[in-house]
C-alpha cells in the first residue's frame, strides 16, 4: 500500500478550490473573474469583456485540440518601464469541446465534469496554498447556456525562462537527470501527501525555470491543472495513475530503471523498499506497460516509447 493520505468522506471527487489567495474583481456582469493585482494588465489591453478575450486573435499556438486551444500572447505591460511586453498563456474552451456525456454530467453537477477553466483556476489557488509553485492566474472567463458553462477561458502569466521537464531531462547528464527526477518525485509526494492528484502527471507538465539570482538548482513549476482534484474515493488508484504517468514520461526522457527506483524511494521517503512497496512498484510498472500500448492522440505525452 502507498503511504496513507488525508481524504474527505463525501461520495464524489471534488475539485481543488480554497478561496482565492488574492482579491478578485468581476467584469462583464460576472463573466470574467480577474486577479485584482493584474486588473491593470487587462484594462491597458482593452480586454475587459468575455468576448474580447475569447475572440482575441494572433499569438503562438502551443496546444490545439478539438474545441480547446492554448496560445502564447504578448500584451502591453502596465508595469514595464522599457516597453517590454508581458507574455501570457490563454487557454480557450469552445462548445465543441463538451461531449454529450460530459455535458450531461455537468448538468447533473458532477464535480470533475465541470468547466476545466474553472477547475484549473481553483487548482492554481489550491496548490499555491500548499507551497507548490505553479503559474500565476490572471483571469477566468465563463459563459453559460441553460445553467451550465459552455465556453470558457483561463489566462495565466508566462513563467520566464521555463522549459518543459521532458526536454530538460533529456538534455541532462545522467547524474543530474537522476537528481531532477528525485525532485519531481518529491513534488509528487507533496501533492499526494496533501490529498491531491494531478491526473496528467507527465514530466512535461513540470516546468523548469532558472532559480532566483542564478541559484544552483532550477525551480520546478507544476502546470496544466485542469483535472486536479482531491478524491474522496479510490485515492490509491489515482495516485497509481500519476506515478505511472511520471515513470512512463521519465523513460521517454532517457531515464534508466535505476533512476526510477531512486525516484520512487524519494517519493516514499525511504532508503529501501518493503514488500508492500514492491507490490505497488509492480503495479506502477504495469501501468507503464499499458501506456506503451496507447494509440497516440493529440498530446506528445501519449506517444509510444520506442
Amino acid at each position: 500500500m502507498l503511504p496513507a493520505v488525508p481524504v474527505t468522506h463525501d461520495h464524489s471527487p471534488r475539485p481543488a478550490g480554497p478561496p482565492e489567495a488574492h482579491p478578485v474583481e468581476l467584469l462583464d456582469e460576472g463573466r470574467v473573474t480577474v486577479s485584482a493585482p493584474l486588473l491593470p494588465l487587462l484594462h491597458l489591453n482593452q480586454l475587459d469583456t468575455f468576448q474580447k478575450v475569447a475572440s482575441l486573435a494572433g499569438g503562438e499556438v502551443k496546444r490545439d485540440f478539438p474545441g480547446r486551444r492554448t496560445v502564447r500572447l504578448e500584451l502591453k505591460n502596465p508595469t514595464s518601464s522599457d516597453g517590454r511586453p508581458q507574455a501570457v498563456y490563454l487557454k480557450r474552451y469552445d462548445p465543441g469541446y463538451l461531449r454529450p456525456r460530459r455535458r450531461l454530467l455537468r448538468r447533473l453537477g458532477w464535480p470533475s465534469a465541470q468547466d476545466e477553466a474553472g477547475l484549473e483556476w481553483r487548482g492554481l489557488q489550491a496548490l499555491a496554498a500548499l507551497g507548490v509553485r505553479t503559474a500565476t492566474p490572471v483571469a477566468l472567463g465563463q459563459e453559460r447556456h441553460r445553467g451550465i458553462v459552455t465556453r470558457s477561458f483561463l489566462m495565466t502569466l508566462e513563467i520566464p525562462g521555463a522549459v518543459e521537464g521532458s526536454d530538460h531531462a533529456s538534455r541532462l547528464p545522467p547524474s543530474q537527470r537522476r537528481r531532477f527526477l528525485v525532485r519531481v518525485a518529491e513534488l509528487a509526494a507533496k501533492v499526494h501527501g496533501a490529498g491531491w492528484v494531478h491526473k496528467d502527471f507527465y514530466i512535461s507538465h513540470v516546468l523548469v525555470a532558472p532559480g532566483p539570482k542564478g541559484g544552483s538548482e532550477p525551480e520546478l513549476f507544476l502546470i496544466d491543472l485542469q483535472r486536479v482534484i482531491q478524491p474522496a474515493l479510490w485515492m490509491e488508484r489515482w495516485r497509481l495513475k500519476d506515478l505511472g504517468a511520471l515513470a512512463y514520461s521519465a523513460l521517454k526522457s532517457r531515464a534508466t530503471p535505476r533512476d526510477l527506483l531512486v525516484a520512487y524511494l524519494a517519493y516514499l521517503g525511504k532508503k529501501r523498499l518493503s514488500a508492500p512497496d514492491r507490490i505497488q512498484a509492480r503495479r506502477v510498472l504495469r501501468r507503464v506497460a499499458w501506456l506503451k500500448t496507447r494509440t497516440p492522440k493529440h498530446d506528445k505525452d501519449f506517444q509510444q516509447l520506442t
